[in-house]
């Protein structure tokens, strides 16, 4: 029986790989414009190829804190892992490509949440849990797509420099 409940997403935005990575790694720009409203971000530490982060988010009725440390992987991946609070030992990995849809050029984005479950009453609440997590993902997922695509998002300068060390 799985240990955890994990839910895939996939989404395609027309802007530059480099652009998309940027702004999903861009933790003061998602505060200042508050990409996503249901979410809660407070900034502990940004070095170029790592961060660490409080998000806090309600799920299944339930207020969830957790502080997240981020590293991009020598790929360009960004992974986020959870090493203190509800959801801990839990993990966000971004995945972004370059790639066409309907003859446009632009990046497919691969978000994989993985999310602990309780011992007892994991297998109960996973089908909800896994549920819900797509639900949110989706909707955060098109908040970043309606920033990059609709809003016009540019790399700042130290946002250009985050992007190269991590790609």
């Amino acid at each position: 029986m799985p240990r955890s409940a994990e839910v895939l997403h996939r989404i395609w935005i027309a802007a530059p790989v480099g652009t998309v990575r940027a702004q999903f790694a861009d933790l003061h720009h998602h505060v200042a414009a508050r990409v996503h409203p249901k979410l809660r971000f407070e900034i502990m530490q940004v070095e170029p190829r790592r961060a660490r982060f409080v998000q806090e988010v309600k799920l299944l009725g339930m207020r969830q804190r957790d502080v997240f440390e981020r590293e991009f992987k020598a790929d360009g991946t960004m992974v986020d892992t959870s090493i203190e609070g509800f959801n801990k030992g839990g993990s966000l990995t971004f995945c972004f490509g370059p790639a066409r849809q309907e003859g446009c050029d632009g990046t497919q984005v691969d978000i994989t949440i993985r999310l602990p479950l309780p011992p007892l009453i994991g297998p109960l609440i996973r089908p909800l849990l896994e549920r819900q997590v797509r639900k949110e993902v989706s909707a955060a997922a098109l908040e970043d797509k309606h920033d990059i695509e609709v809003r016009g998002y540019r790399p700042s300068p130290s946002g250009e420099q985050r992007n190269r060390m991590a790609a």
